[in-house]
């Protein structure tokens, strides 16, 4: 367990997405295949017709149901979704397809995206329109233009759904722009930076402003999200290296590894080691 593996989409088709219809009889046959924990240098999303799936994802479990929209981010780690008398559809697309302002939307949650439930409508408009592009990629000749063109329709549906789910009237907004820079830095600079005042002087304002725009689009402070990012990175590494505690705390820049001890004990309400312990030791029941 020396690094997280990570599940490229050019491995697997050179359309730059993937579309694909599942029963639960299909998901079970490829059930060997992938289940282990990745990352993936895309997106995936799932619209679940019938049953259920569950996952994992940042070592929190999803359950997506018959009816409801899914997606997980590049960045995140995930398990293969297991299914119960599932019917649906699996997307997979390089971010390049996904354009900006929809991409927005779908990290607008900062990680904490959850099973969007449909319309009835909604379902059979998801439906309809995948089942069109699915038909029009199994044909002989393929016409990539006009693939992707309607998988564009599919993101600004689906980033639309989305939007109305976060109910937030943010979107394309001030506030939403410093989120996403913010979520950017955070993700490049945690090891080294870790206060409010750094995010906010790398934006060019004040932290106060920094912190209210944050609350407005996720419902939550900049203090929390650095924590939280501290707190994920803290677990990819108790789980996919076998660094010890003190070599995790120096990876993460804490110069102090006591006091990382007690925030990750505080944040998650169990020591680094038993976390380790907990999720090495039942990884095949994840």
């Amino acid at each position: 367990m020396n690094s997280i593996p990570v599940h490229k989409l050019q491995d697997r088709t050179n359309h730059g997405f993937l579309l694909v219809p599942f029963t639960q009889k299909e998901m079970n046959h490829k059930r060997s295949e992938y289940l282990g924990a990745h990352r993936d240098d895309h997106y995936i999303f799932f619209i679940m017709l019938n049953g259920t799936g569950t996952t994992v994802v940042d070592f929190e479990e999803k359950t997506v149901h018959a009816n409801q929209l899914y997606y997980i981010l590049p960045e995140q780690i995930h398990y293969r979704i297991k299914a119960t008398k599932a019917k649906g559809w699996f997307i997979a697309a390089d971010p390049s397809l996904i354009d900006p302002a929809c991409r927005n939307a779908f990290e607008s949650w900062s990680g904490f995206q959850e099973p969007v439930t449909l319309t009835r409508n909604d379902t059979h408009d998801y439906d309809q329109l995948l089942d069109i592009i699915y038909r029009k990629m199994t044909r002989d000749n393929v016409n990539l233009t006009v693939l992707h063109s309607l998988l564009r329709s599919f993101f600004e549906m689906a980033a639309d759904t989305v939007h109305v789910a976060g109910d937030t009237d943010t979107k394309g907004s001030r506030p939403a722009e410093l989120s996403l820079k913010f979520k950017k830095l955070l993700n490049e600079n945690i090891r080294k930076y870790k206060s409010p005042s750094d995010y906010a002087r790398m934006l060019h304002i004040s932290a106060p402003y920094l912190n209210e725009s944050l609350k407005k689009v996720t419902g939550s402070s900049v203090s929390f999200w650095i924590k939280y990012k501290i707190i994920i990175e803290a677990k990819r590494l108790l789980y996919f290296s076998n660094l010890n505690v003190k070599q995790i705390a120096d990876d993460l820049g804490f110069e102090n590894h006591s006091y990382f001890s007690r925030l990750f004990s505080r944040e998650t309400g169990m020591t680094a080691l038993t976390f380790r312990k907990k999720f090495r030791d039942s990884n095949s029941n994840l």
